[in-house]
């Protein structure tokens, strides 16, 4: 899966244009039951790419930090006990819920030019060299991305700029409480059967 985050260099607020895409298909789904998550699936690797874009010209951008931050939600509840969560993070080899990406595995700049609505816009991207695998746990964690940057413009000023996005993610089917009519230890869990077990063929 490959997590690509842009900005703009002129742009006010602080929120990332983002997307997860994976080769087969859109790894945040825009409609049915994930809709407006993202889909993670167990063993799948991340990469992140990050972009900045502007309709004037600039010299570079570097990455100053990088934070994957994925805060775990409820996956079980039963009454009169505790409620269990997900794993602090949903990835490989990761025991807290802060990953921090170290800025210089950032590859080269890699320039592109492209034209929006007759004029031209000028972009700089990055990929970061490393990767995150997702692990075996399932659940469901609030992942939030945090990208300090510094811009290089042509004139030689330097701008630092702090943005960020705030989406859901999902690693199997997240938490669906059962019909309490029918069951008599009203638990509310994950359905293990509809856990996503690993990657497509």
């Amino acid at each position: 899966m490959l997590l690509e985050a842009n900005f703009d260099i002129n742009q006010i607020g602080e929120t990332l244009e983002w997307k997860f895409s994976r080769k087969d298909g859109d790894g945040n789904p825009l409609t049915g039951r994930y809709a407006g998550a993202i889909y993670f699936t167990m063993g799948e690797l991340v990469h992140i790419k990050v972009r900045a874009g502007g309709y004037e010209k600039f010299e570079s951008f570097k990455v100053l930090d990088c934070s994957l931050i994925t805060r775990p939600q409820i996956v079980c509840i039963a009454p009169g006990q505790l409620a269990t969560y997900a794993s602090p993070s949903p990835f490989d080899g990761v025991a807290g819920a802060c990953v921090a990406i170290a800025p210089d595995e950032f590859g080269p700049p890699r320039a592109r030019e492209s034209e929006d609505d007759g004029r031209r816009y000028h972009t700089i991207s990055r990929k970061w060299d490393n990767f995150l695998t997702v692990g075996e746990d399932t659940g469901r964690w609030e992942v939030s991305f945090v990208l300090t940057v510094e811009i290089t413009r042509r004139s030689g000023k330097q701008d630092t700029r702090v943005f960020v996005f705030d989406p859901e993610g999902v690693v199997g089917a997240g938490v669906t409480p059962p019909d309490m009519g029918d069951t008599d230890d009203g638990v509310a869990c994950m359905p293990e059967g509809e856990v996503i077990g690993g990657l497509p063929a």
